[in-house]
């Protein structure tokens, strides 16, 4: 069978496999990250017709109207929820292929670049190989957080931008896509979306692009994105109250350092080198592996291009006081396409190596079928393994306890609800909202809290408990009964 393939694909199958080996056991745990439920709530809300897209619906409590985070992402992801109904796996099932998109995005990119550029043919199996491995790629993708979303509306943006400032014909209809993208990931994450605008200067900058072309086609997209926010502004009225709401809740916070955790300002810079230490180290392996010089590697044009852009994207965070991380996600398929075309040629003698040697295709080959057999056989080891917030999984979902639908649960001691993450998985895997008010039909409490039981509440949750102690309010007459 695989001789019929042809080394790129062998290697294209390899790093696919490799994919779904380091992220198939993380698919179908429970508990993951306390923001990817919460999200994962209002999508699913969204999909159920509870909120609308300007006004997405969290619970009853904390955020009746989520104005947290922009919400195309809550949109997208609610047409997962439509198709595929409501598991309790499929904001990671969501993420992992999301993952195989980015990865495509990131293969498409490198190809129209090498074409562009007259360069020798050398499969995309190079760049996601780098990409792949490294540590936040496969950690954030099952764990649904907002930047997975956007990273695929990153590569698109510079896509469409990099094609409006190469391509004679048709750079007017690219330009407005790419203006069109832009306000995609505006609405999706916010002002990060705008260093996009910056693709066709940086192509000029990197000698890709003519000066005037550039310029004509960034005002296009400038003036497509101003056109397309009027016009959200004129037929949806509510997105003026979201973008104030917005505004405040998120962007001033920030910038008055009044949201997050304040980290060193080095931060971003040591996790830059903590991810991209990765794949400089699986090039260097190659590189002695296969013999290949030092000399042979080149800073070219498009190893330029990609850095600039790269640099573009992640240069705010790194001088903000909030400092994290997944902020500079959408950056690491570009900074991985500017070390792939430096490091082309290692590509090209491993795709030669293979062509020669047909025990290096079959072990190849072989590699990939255990890295596919791995994959399905994390997740059934792993299904159901509780990753965070045990107290809530072993304490009330794994007990299999049923309550009602779209009310409201009262919870003791109040922080316990916010910083126990239980307003959102209370929401996301029952459909309630919890309150710190006391006199709703069920009641949860820390057991080790000074919290009293109201009359009239009889426990419903079994022992051994971690935290939780459930109760459910007694009718009257159930009461009267037990009396006598």
């Amino acid at each position: 069978m695989f001789s019929r393939l042809s080394s790129k694909k062998i290697l294209l199958l390899f790093v696919l496999a490799f994919y779904y080996a380091l992220i198939g056991y993380k698919l179908l745990r429970l508990g993951v990250h306390g923001d990817g439920v919460e999200y994962a709530s209002v999508a699913r809300n969204l999909a159920e017709g509870v909120g609308t897209f300007w006004k997405p619906y969290l619970d009853d409590w904390l955020h009746p109207v989520f104005h947290e985070h922009p919400p195309l992402v809550f949109w997208i992801q609610s047409w997962f929820f439509r198709i595929f109904g409501n598991g309790p796996y499929l904001e990671a099932l969501y993420g992992f292929f999301l993952g195989f998109l980015i990865l495509l995005g990131t293969g498409i990119l490198w190809l129209q670049v090498r074409r562009d550029s007259s360069y020798p043919p050398l499969g995309s199996w190079w760049p996601l190989l780098l990409l792949v491995p490294m540590p936040i790629f496969t950690y954030i993708l099952p764990i649904n957080r907002l930047a997975n979303t956007w990273m695929l509306l990153a590569l698109v943006a510079v896509y469409l931008s990099y094609l409006s400032a190469v391509k004679s014909n048709l750079n007017f209809l690219y330009s407005i896509l790419a203006g069109s993208a832009i306000y995609a990931g505006f609405i999706a994450k916010g002002p990060v979306a705008f260093f996009s605008f910056a693709v066709p200067i940086l192509a000029w900058v990197s000698r890709l692009s003519n000066f005037s072309r550039a310029v004509t086609v960034t005002l296009i997209a400038l003036l497509t994105f101003a056109v397309m926010m009027l016009t959200t502004f004129l037929f949806y009225p509510d997105s003026i109250e979201f973008w104030e709401r917005f505004w405040q809740a998120q962007v001033m916070a920030s910038l008055k350092s009044e949201r997050g955790a304040v980290s060193p300002h080095w931060h971003i810079w040591e996790r830059w080198i903590a991810e991209m230490i990765v794949p400089f180290l699986i090039a260097g392996v190659f590189m002695l592996v296969f013999k290949v010089r030092p000399r042979e590697l080149r800073f070219n044009r498009q190893a330029l291009f990609f850095f600039l852009i790269a640099f573009a994207a992640s240069a705010p965070f790194m001088i903000s006081s909030r400092q994290h991380g997944r902020y500079i996600l959408h950056s690491f398929p570009l900074y991985v396409l500017c070390l792939a075309f430096i490091t082309e040629s290692i590509a090209i003698r491993i795709e030669a190596a293979l062509t020669q040697k047909k025990k290096l295709r079959l072990g190849a080959a072989v590699m990939a079928l255990i890295f596919l057999a791995a994959g399905p056989t994390g997740m059934l080891v792993r299904k159901n393994h509780v990753a965070r917030r045990q107290p809530f999984y072993y304490d009330i979902y794994l007990q299999q306890i049923k309550l009602p639908e779209r009310t409201t649960v009262s919870g003791c001691p109040k922080d316990m609800i916010y910083h126990d993450w239980l307003f959102a998985d209370m929401q996301r895997f029952y459909r309630n909202s919890m309150s710190p008010r006391m006199g709703n039909d069920y009641l949860i409490i820390d057991k080790n809290s000074d919290c009293q039981v109201p009359e009239g509440y009889e426990r419903i949750n079994r022992e051994p408990t971690v935290k939780y102690w459930m109760y459910k309010k007694v009718q009257k007459s159930t009461q009267r009964i037990s009396n006598d």
